[in-house]
């Protein structure tokens, strides 16, 4: 439980928490398929000079052609860079408006998820948080309450499958504490103590208090649902844009001697190897008389 816990603060915690759009500098390699769990060899910089940037595609019309229009514009995000950012918020932005376009999102979100495509999911996943609508809000509660997985593959004691949803819903929660509504609130609040998983917890806390600006009124309000044994999360540190890593490292040293009990445990150490025996040689010299 305890290395569980710290990769939960150590990897969610240098992340930056800017909700939606893609959390990388290159979210996806553009060579690489948006469902790949592993992004692309191939450098930035190449990215960049092998596709035309700034050119989003629409998110338009309905039924049929609203689901293409969505899949289109996931793939597009999943190769995009942080250069477009605010292209994809533009389009976002324009579509919230239309109903299909919501829907087509929540049945990209379930189809990727249901075929095993994570990579696919998490972005779509963050795209649905960034329109910031009720109807958006409201699936991703529902995706949120959905069961972990209880059967699957084990490594090091962690079912990934469960791990693996456990990630999505972190994004879907992130989503709803974007919305910054009342209501939904009441929903992010739930889950920082309810949830069976503490990546979703973590997450719950840490969005809840950047909507908020990280203040004290914040964390009083959020300090009641968090576990007793999880409060040293309401002070895990965040990378955020435009900090260098300096400063950064400066902070989490600080937290980490702080709470000691979530630094990642020392190896134990290893007996030491037994000399090699070397093989026993015949002596083929002959003799001398």
């Amino acid at each position: 439980m305890q290395s569980r816990k710290w990769r939960v603060i150590s990897h969610a915690g240098a992340a930056v928490m800017t909700l939606g759009l893609m959390s990388g500098s290159v979210a996806i390699g553009a060579d690489a398929q948006p469902g790949s769990e592993q992004g692309s060899d191939i450098p930035p910089s190449r990215v960049i000079a092998g596709r035309k940037l700034h050119q989003p595609p629409a998110l338009s019309g309905a039924g049929e052609d609203a689901r293409k229009s969505v899949k289109e514009f996931v793939t597009w995000a999943g190769q995009s860079v942080v250069l477009e950012q605010n292209d994809a918020r533009k389009v976002l932005r324009a579509a919230a408006g239309n109903p299909d376009v919501i829907q087509a999102f929540t049945q990209e979100i379930l189809e990727a998820h249901k075929s095993g495509d994570s990579s696919r999911a998490l972005v779509a996943l963050g795209l649905l948080g960034e329109m910031r609508t009720y109807d958006g809000a409201k699936f991703l509660a529902e995706f949120v309450r959905m069961p972990l997985p209880t059967k699957g593959t084990v490594i090091e004691g962690e079912l990934q499958e469960e791990a693996q949803q456990a990630r999505l819903q972190a994004k879907a929660v992130a989503g709803i504490a974007y919305l910054r509504d009342e209501e939904f609130d009441r929903e992010v609040l739930y889950q920082v103590g309810a949830h069976p998983s503490v990546i979703v917890r973590a997450e719950a806390i840490s969005a809840f208090l950047w909507n908020r600006g990280d203040t004290l009124e914040a964390r009083k309000t959020v300090e009641p649902f968090v576990r007793r044994e999880e409060l040293l999360l309401l002070e895990r540190v965040r990378r955020v844009s435009g900090e260098n890593a300096e400063t950064f490292n400066r902070k989490l040293n600080a937290y980490l001697k702080a709470h000691p009990e979530v630094q990642a445990p020392k190896p134990e150490p290893k007996e030491p190897r037994p000399p090699e025996e070397k093989p026993y040689t015949f002596d083929v010299t002959p003799p001398k008389f």
